[in-house]
């Protein structure tokens, strides 16, 4: 009596065809593949991505979540905590030069712009902690869970502007300090550009009650220019309160916000020249 030997492989001896071996391999393969990449978009690498994919190997996509949450969460603090830094650097660098010397001014302009990219940074590893916070798969990864998709997740940031946002945002609470890139960060690092520009157009500054007034000639373009931005900025970052006023003597231009954002004001604005001490 013969036996039937099915057309996939050999019945006698359990021989499986290469189709359906390798199939399941390449999906494997291009599952842990994708886990990689994404999780070096989110920072990880060096032991700790060997690490992913050691766990990865495992079978156990639990393991893998959580380790991926682990790394995310503490990559997401850095990048906050480093952030308010660069904002506290860029305020000490304005502070120290109200005549607007232009090579201090260059360095801030680079803080600025580390800031805004490290602002798109916050939201990506925001996104990916929030997809990491849901339910794990059951066995192995597969290609729709989250620590395969983590990098691609998509929220609305919200970056710490200040000390007190970051340990608001270390307890799981809110701030009211903090900037949601509004409109993303390509227009974010464009809005930095213009303000740049128009503020160093000012013709003084003058200490304001929580922040500083820039002043302006007469200028209808610059009034325009102002007025648009601020509508931007606030939009990104509400606890800002900008004042537009026109008069005899020209325009002039408040920014204030709360103590605890004193910083941020100083660092995109600038400071009030100090008084000058009176010669003996």
């Amino acid at each position: 009596m013969s036996g039937s030997v099915p057309d996939s492989g050999c019945g006698c001896c359990g021989t499986a065809s290469a189709e359906r071996t390798e199939q399941p391999v390449r999906a494997g393969s291009a599952v842990r593949v994708r886990l990689l990449a994404g999780a070096e978009q989110l920072g990880i690498g060096g032991e700790d991505l060997g690490g992913l994919a050691g766990l990865f190997d495992g079978g156990d996509c639990a393991a893998v979540q959580g380790r991926m949450a682990q790394l995310v969460t503490g990559r997401l603090a850095a990048t906050e905590a480093r952030i308010v830094e660069l904002v506290e650097e860029a305020a000490r660098l304005q502070a120290g030069m109200p005549d607007a010397r232009p090579g201090p001014l260059e360095e801030v302009a680079g803080l600025q712009r580390r800031i805004v990219e490290l602002g798109g940074m916050v939201g990506v590893l925001q996104g990916a902690a929030a997809r990491l916070s849901e339910p794990a798969t059951t066995g192995a990864c597969r290609e729709d869970c989250a620590c395969v998709t983590a990098a691609s997740a998509v929220t609305t940031p919200r970056v710490p502007a200040s000390r007190m946002a970051l340990s608001a945002a270390a307890v799981g609470g809110g701030s009211d300090i903090v900037c949601t890139l509004e409109g993303g960060t390509d227009a974010m690092s464009e809005r930095i550009t213009d303000w740049q520009t128009v503020v160093g157009a000012a013709t003084g500054r003058e200490p304001a009650d929580g922040g500083v007034t820039l002043t302006f000639d007469h200028d209808p373009g610059a009034a325009v220019e102002l007025a648009r931005l601020a509508a931007a900025e606030f939009a990104c970052c509400s606890f800002f309160t900008f004042t537009l006023t026109i008069g005899p003597m020209g325009m002039r231009f408040t920014v204030t916000a709360p103590e605890e954002a004193r910083d941020v004001v100083t660092a995109v604005y600038g400071t009030a020249a100090p008084a000058a001490s009176g010669g003996s």
